[in-house]
């Protein structure tokens, strides 16, 4: 799948589960709330045909977060302008990865 498709499918399936990010002061965690429709919004990105290992996570942005999140891609190489969000967004995968282990 192309770059400019991973990420329309990404803002869909943000739109469609209206995926709002909490914003939060330094070493404060999520709602458990959020917790929840984060785990909706990636068990969609499967659904869908977007796996949680491609690539293309770590270079996941917010462009937005009004009046659902808008997620664009930094080029390739490029440091991206948001680097909470992809530490959040590796810690939030690898507790879904973490229960999924468990429930086996």
């Amino acid at each position: 799948m192309e770059d400019a498709l991973f990420l329309a499918k990404l803002n869909e399936i943000a739109r469609e589960n209206r995926l709002k990010l909490p914003i939060l002061t330094k070493g404060e965690l999520p709602p458990s709330d959020f917790l929840d429709d984060w785990a909706k919004f990636l068990e969609s990105c499967v659904r869908k045909g977007i796996t949680l290992s491609d690539d293309r996570w770590l270079r996941v942005a917010v462009a937005s977060k009004s009046p659902h999140a808008v997620f664009s891609l930094d080029e390739e190489g490029h440091e991206s302008v948001d680097p909470d969000f992809r530490v959040g967004l590796q810690l939030l995968m690898g507790l879904l990865e973490d229960q999924n282990d468990n429930q086996d």
